[in-house]
């Protein structure tokens, strides 16, 4: 399979049916897979909530558009912005583990792997702030 501009049209086209504006595609072997392997298209004003993961880092790169990834304090304090630009010379960020942040659309649509270490769990992988 392409990871194409015609499959990522396709994905923003319902993400835009989406009230977050955003959707992602499972790239993992199986749903049995521990780890997250997948393809976020962001439309413009989407934004993740500010949070972090509390057992693994995570790698997102950009590899279409652009995507903004923010990092914050424990108090929810902005600490640092990275607009990540596919082909530029900041295309992607490695998230520590334990680090606050976020994830947003620029004005332009924007795709973005993530890969993680184990399965998705909002009762035990994440902390919102």
């Amino acid at each position: 399979m392409k990871l194409d501009k015609q499959l990522f049209e396709q994905i923003a086209a319902m993400a835009a049916q989406s009230p977050r504006l955003r959707m992602h595609y499972d790239l993992r072997d199986s749903e049995n897979e521990d780890g997250q392997r997948m393809l976020n298209v962001l439309l413009q004003g989407t934004k993740s909530a500010i949070h972090r993961h509390t057992d693994t880092s995570e790698v997102v790169v950009c590899i279409y558009g652009s995507a903004i990834e923010r990092f914050y304090d424990e108090q929810g304090n902005e600490t640092e912005m990275v607009v990540m630009k596919a082909g530029s010379e900041t295309p992607g960020v490695w998230i520590e583990q334990g680090w606050y942040h976020s994830l947003e659309a620029t004005d332009e649509m924007g795709v973005v792997l993530e890969i993680k270490a184990h399965r998705y769990n909002p009762n035990t992988t994440e902390q919102i702030l």
